[in-house]
């Protein structure tokens, strides 16, 4: 999956604000090279979850939907601070 243009509308910043999270930090965990694997329970079809670091190595698990249009645009849903789990599986396919 290549991730060329990340868009992060104004209802993700609210979101990510809720939990502390800003559009930087979405952007950094994506040029960091997350783990992606498609969302096992979607809302929208071909929606993907990527975990991975900040450059504050915070980790962050993030939905990302993609753009009807274009196949390197994905659109940022929501993220939160990662789960335990999460971040072993982050570490085990790094």
């Amino acid at each position: 999956m290549l991730i060329l243009d990340l868009v992060v509308n104004d209802v993700a910043v609210v979101k990510l604000a809720t939990r502390g999270i800003t559009g930087d930090e979405v952007d950094q965990v994506v040029r960091n090279g997350p783990y992606i694997r498609a969302n096992p329970e979607p809302r929208v079809p071909g929606s993907m979850i990527a975990v991975g670091l900040t450059g504050a190595a915070r980790c962050l698990t993030i939905i990302l939907q993609p753009d009807e249009d274009t196949a390197t645009r994905w659109h940022v849903m929501t993220a939160w601070e990662s789960s335990a789990r999460q971040i072993d599986t982050y570490h085990r396919h790094r």
